[in-house]
C-alpha cells in the first residue's frame, strides 16, 4: 500500500487557534479603546458678562482653540461667584471657567483646579464728580453714599465684601450709613448717569470695553487707592498697580491724572470632567489669547503659576515648566491624540499579549500531539476490530485514516510526529495485509 505523506512548510491547521487569538486581541483592544475615550471636540465656558474683559477672553480663546480643532461654547454670567456654581455642577455642562482671585474656598471645591492665572484685573471705584466735594482717596468717605457693588453671583460684589469689611463695613447689613445696590456693570453705568447712584465698584481690566465707556464718561472720576499697600499686605492675593497718565489712551489723555489701584490675578480653572489631552491645546491658546489683552502686564508675566489659591493641574504645571511636547510643537493636536492613544492602547496590549505568545509553542505541540493521538487510536480500534472479527473491511478505515494523516500540516520541528506516525500506519498495512 504506497503511502505518500507531505511536510508543509507553515504552522499547522487549527482555525480555532487563530480565531482565539483575534478574538483575544480584538477584545483586548476594545476594551482599552473605551477605558482611553478621544477627547470631546466641544468645550463650555463661562466668563462674565459679554462687554467684560471674562467674556472678550472667552471669544478670543474660542478662536483660537478652532485653530487646534476643538469647538468652544462661550456662555456669560454673573461673574466668579456663579462661575464657581456652574464648574461644581457636572449637570452644566461647563467645564472651564475664569475666577477673580480670592473668590471661592478651593477646600470646598475639590473638582476645580487651575491651569494658570492669565491676566490681572483692576479694582475701579468710580465716582460722580458732583458727589463729593473733593476727590476720594478712602473707602471710609463712601458714607452716605449709594454704591453699587456688584450683583449677587459675582465676584465684583465678593472683593468689594472683603475690601468694605476690612474698613468696618458690612455690605449685608442696612445699618452701616450707606445704601448698596446689587447692579452688574451695564446697569450700574446707566444708573451713575442719571443720579440714581453715587459709586460703583467695579473688578476689570483697562481694556474691557465697558470699563472704557467708564473712563470717557466726563462726569465720573476714579479714586487712587493711598492705602493701597495696606490693602495688598492685609489680601496677599491683591498687589498695587501703578496708572499713569495717558497709558490706557494717548490721544484722549485716559485717565487723566496718575492713579495707584489695586489689582488681582485672574485664574483659568478647569473641573475635573476635563480630558487630559485637552490641557496642551488649551494651554498654548489661552497664551495667545493673553497677547491679545495685555495692557498693564509685563512682557511674559502670563501665563502664571503664581497668584491662584486652587490645586494646580499637573498637566499645567507640567506645560509651564517645559511647554509643549515635542509631538505637540511639530504635529496638529488630532495627529498628537491618535498617536498617544495608540500607545497607551499598544502597551498594555503588548504586555498582555507577550506572555501569551510563550505559550504558543506549547500549544501547537499539544495540538499536534492530539491530532496524531488520535489517528494512533483509530488504528488500534482498527486492529481490535480485525481481532474480532476476521472478515471486517479494513481496507477503507485505513484509506481514511491515511487521507487525515496525508492533511496534517505541521512545522518541521514536528514533522517527526507525522513520520512517525506514517510508519505506524504502514506497519499496520503490512500486518493486516498478512492476515
Amino acid at each position: 500500500m504506497a503511502m505518500n505523506f507531505r511536510f508543509p512548510q507553515r504552522l499547522i491547521e487549527p482555525p480555532w487557534l487563530y480565531v482565539w487569538l483575534l478574538l483575544c486581541v480584538a477584545l483586548i483592544g476594545l476594551s482599552i479603546w473605551f477605558l482611553v475615550p478621544t477627547p470631546p471636540k466641544k468645550l463650555v465656558m463661562t466668563t462674565g458678562i459679554e462687554r467684560g474683559l471674562y467674556y472678550r477672553f472667552g471669544e478670543q480663546l474660542s478662536k483660537e482653540l478652532a485653530k487646534e480643532g476643538i469647538q468652544l461654547e462661550v456662555l456669560s454670567s454673573a461673574g466668579s461667584v456663579e462661575n464657581i456654581e456652574r464648574l461644581s455642577q457636572p449637570s452644566s455642562g461647563v467645564q472651564i471657567a475664569l475666577l477673580q482671585g480670592g473668590v471661592g474656598q478651593p477646600s470646598e471645591h475639590s473638582q476645580i483646579s487651575a491651569l494658570s492665572a492669565v491676566f490681572d484685573e483692576q479694582v475701579w471705584v468710580f465716582y460722580r464728580r458732583q458727589a463729593f466735594k473733593t476727590p476720594i482717596t478712602k473707602l471710609t468717605e463712601l458714607q452716605g453714599q449709594r454704591v453699587s457693588v456688584g450683583p449677587v453671583g459675582s465676584g465684583t460684589r465678593a472683593l468689594s465684601q472683603q475690601l468694605l469689611g476690612l474698613n468696618g463695613i458690612d455690605i449685608n447689613k442696612s445699618d452701616t450709613g450707606i445704601i448698596f445696590k446689587d447692579l452688574n456693570a451695564v446697569d450700574t453705568l446707566k444708573a451713575l448717569k442719571t443720579n440714581q447712584i453715587d459709586v460703583a465698584i467695579l473688578i476689570s481690566a483697562p481694556q474691557a470695553p465697558i470699563i472704557l465707556e467708564y473712563l470717557r464718561a466726563p462726569e465720573l472720576a476714579v479714586m487712587s487707592f493711598d492705602q493701597a499697600d495696606a490693602y495688598a499686605i492685609r489680601l496677599p492675593f491683591l498687589k498695587k498697580v501703578s496708572v499713569p497718565r495717558g497709558v490706557i489712551n494717548l490721544a484722549e489723555d485716559i485717565p487723566k491724572r496718575d492713579l495707584t489701584i489695586l489689582a488681582t490675578p485672574t485664574a483659568l480653572v478647569v473641573s475635573e470632567e476635563i480630558h487630559p489631552a485637552l490641557i496642551t491645546p488649551l494651554m498654548r491658546s489661552a497664551e495667545s489669547a493673553i497677547t491679545q489683552l495685555g495692557l498693564l502686564q509685563k512682557e511674559g508675566e502670563f501665563p502664571s503659576a503664581l497668584g491662584f489659591a486652587w490645586p494646580h493641574n499637573e498637566d499645567a504645571k507640567h506645560y509651564l515648566k517645559t511647554g509643549p511636547s515635542f509631538l505637540h510643537r511639530h504635529l496638529p493636536f488630532w495627529s498628537v491624540v491618535w498617536i498617544d492613544r495608540a500607545i497607551r492602547i499598544g502597551l498594555p496590549l503588548l504586555a498582555i499579549l507577550l506572555p501569551l505568545f510563550n505559550y504558543l509553542p506549547v500549544l501547537i505541540r499539544l495540538r499536534v500531539e492530539a491530532r496524531t493521538s488520535a489517528l494512533y487510536k483509530r488504528l488500534r480500534q482498527l486492529e481490535d476490530k480485525l481481532q474480532k472479527d476476521k472478515a471486517y473491511n479494513w481496507r477503507q478505515e485505513l484509506d481514511q485514516i491515511y487521507e487525515q494523516a496525508s492533511k496534517l500540516r505541521v512545522p518541521k520541528k514536528y514533522a517527526v510526529n507525522v513520520y512517525e506516525l506514517r510508519m505506524y500506519i504502514e506497519m499496520v498495512a503490512k500486518n493486516l495485509g498478512q492476515i
